[in-house]
Parts: structure tokens; sequence; C-alpha cells
């Protein structure tokens, strides 16, 4: 079996906020930024996000090309620096992970979510489960109760939600999430970046969505968390709960749906009118 190798994401305080590294590297990514370290550069790189893959050649070679095919955002010919912003490159990672097999992606950066006045030095370290083949990703729906927890708002502020996790979701996974009433439609689609996670404190952002804080607090004791991301919401009535039982839906969801496997003509449904 072929060794692991990684591809990474690096930042330098000294360029500017939407330039990156993004390269490959058969050691650890800590020894590459000390190799890295020279006199030509006034600072040394930060490590933003690596994914770790026995196709780590091949990974890096996707992640340059889907960024050169479809922008022109490197700054110099055959150089691994881009004109794109951290965050942006990261999505590329998670998008290339899902057609890799054994890739595990873990998010270094400086966490945005620490208060003025607490330690802003600290680091945010996610590591995502092994991301499933391609032909193993499913699709859910889960419901959301806007009296209990405020998902738009916790959405539009941070884009990354804690979801309590009762059933197999595995990263790469695409859930969509239903309002319930009064909206009793389908807002917005989500993919799952990390499952079966512990407790973090990083959670903690989301009280001020809970209605009732003693809801957090019992919430936290579940110590099965997914963290899912919003890809895109939606207002369309097509996918309002009257239409969503015309086209396979059996009655307002009170749980999660497995979509891919009993449910395909809903899937199909909700995919052509999103």
């Amino acid at each position: 079996m072929k060794e692991a190798g990684y591809v990474y994401i690096l930042t330098n305080p000294s360029f500017k906020e939407d330039w990156v590294k993004i390269g490959k590297s058969s050691v650890s990514v800590e020894q590459r930024v000390k190799q890295l370290d020279t006199t030509a550069l006034p600072l040394p790189f930060e490590i933003y996000a690596t994914m770790k893959t026995s196709k780590f050649h091949e990974a890096e070679k996707l992640i340059h090309n889907f960024i050169s095919t479809f922008t022109n955002l490197r700054i110099r010919n055959q150089r691994e620096f881009f004109n794109i912003k951290p965050e942006k490159a990261l999505e590329i990672f998670r998008q290339v992970a899902c057609v890799i097999d054994d890739a595990e992606i873990e998010e270094v950066y400086k966490s945005s979510l620490f208060k003025a006045g607490e330690n802003a030095t600290e680091k945010h370290h996610i590591t995502t489960s092994k991301t499933p083949p391609r032909s193993e990703v499913k699709h859910w729906m889960i419901p959301a109760n806007s009296k209990y927890f405020n998902v738009a708002a916790c959405l539009a502020k941070h884009g990354i939600v804690y979801w309590r996790q009762h059933f197999n979701f595995h990263t790469g996974d695409t859930i969509y999430i239903y309002m319930t009433s009064p909206e009793s439609a389908i807002r917005y689609k989500c993919i799952v970046e990390g499952h079966d996670l512990p407790y973090s404190t990083l959670m903690d952002m989301e009280l001020e969505f809970f209605v009732n804080p003693k809801d957090y607090e019992h919430s936290k004791k579940h110590n099965r968390f997914t963290r899912l991301r919003v890809l895109s919401s939606t207002k369309s009535d097509r996918l309002t709960m009257v239409h969503l039982l015309e086209n396979g839906m059996n009655r307002a969801p009170q749980g999660c749906i497995n979509l891919s496997d009993t449910n395909t003509e809903l899937l199909d449904y909700i995919e052509s009118n999103f």
C-alpha cells in the first residue's frame, strides 16, 4: 500500500489575505513549513488546512487543475501560489476529498469564534472522519423547529451548525434541512463535514440561538454530533410540504429521512427543484 502524504493550504501574515500556497508533501506539513521558513520570507507560513491521503500527488493535481480550469487565480505559472481566499480553497479541498476514498481533512485555522479579550491565538482543530467513496454518499432530510433553535440565524452568522447525531451520517453526505411550521418547507442544502464528533467548547457558539438555554445544556450531554456546512438556501415554493407530499413524501417529517435508500422519488424531486 502506498505511503500517505499531505496536500496543504498555507497562509502567510506577510501576504495578502487572499493569497495562499497549495502544495503537497511526503513529510508532515509541520516539517514542510519549517523547510519553507527561509530568509526570503519575513514571516513563517501558517497551516490553514491539510488533506492526508495516499493519493496526495493526484489530489494536489486535481486541486490545481480545478482552480486553473475555472479561474485565472494562479499568481505565477507553474507555482503553488494562488490568489484565492483560504476558505474558498478549503471548499475545493472538500470537493476533491469526496472522490478520494482515503482522504482525511484537518482544519487548522485561527478561530473567529472567540470574543474580543479572549485568547485569539487559540487554534481550531477539526479532523473530519474518513470520507466515504462517492458511491456510498447518501442524501438525508432532517426537520428543524425554530421554536427551539433558530437554525436560520445560526447558518446566516456562521455558515455551519452542529447537529445531534442519531443516524449514521458520514462525511461527504448531503443533508436537506426541512423547516417545520410555519414555513413547512425545505430551505437549506448542507454537506456533512464531520460525523460522530464529541462535544467541543467550539459548539458553544450556538448557545445564543437556543430559545431555552437549558435545551443547549441538555444537548451537550448527547456527545455525538455531526457538523453541517450550508451549501445553498432556497425560498422555492416547489419545496413546500404540499408539493413534497405530491412527490413521494408520506407525511410531514417527524425525524430524519434517508432519501437515498427509502425515497428516491422524493430525492429526485428535491434535487430537480433546489
